[in-house]
């Protein structure tokens, strides 16, 4: 099998990013995989939502990795966040 972009994960990131892989590279051969069904991902089990910066007047990016950080109870790697 060849392919010119692997994405792994078939989760919200993992298909947007596909969606905007396929929008700037159509001539590209995209394959996405995930170890399980396709529609059983984590973000399936966000139970709050998904959190992101919506409105830079009312929120900042800095506060959304705070925001990260405090509901990650200190298993999220800082770097990896920001």
């Amino acid at each position: 099998m060849q392919t010119d972009f692997l994405i792994i994960g078939s989760g919200i990131a993992g298909l947007t990013y596909a969606l905007k892989t396929a929008k700037s590279h159509p001539d590209k051969n995209i394959i996405v995989i995930t170890k399980t069904q396709a529609d059983e991902t984590n973000t399936k089990y966000a139970q709050g939502g998904i959190a992101g910066v919506w409105d830079e007047e009312k929120d900042s990016y800095n506060k959304h990795i705070e925001d990260t950080l405090i509901a990650g109870d200190g298993l999220c790697n800082e770097k990896i966040v920001e």
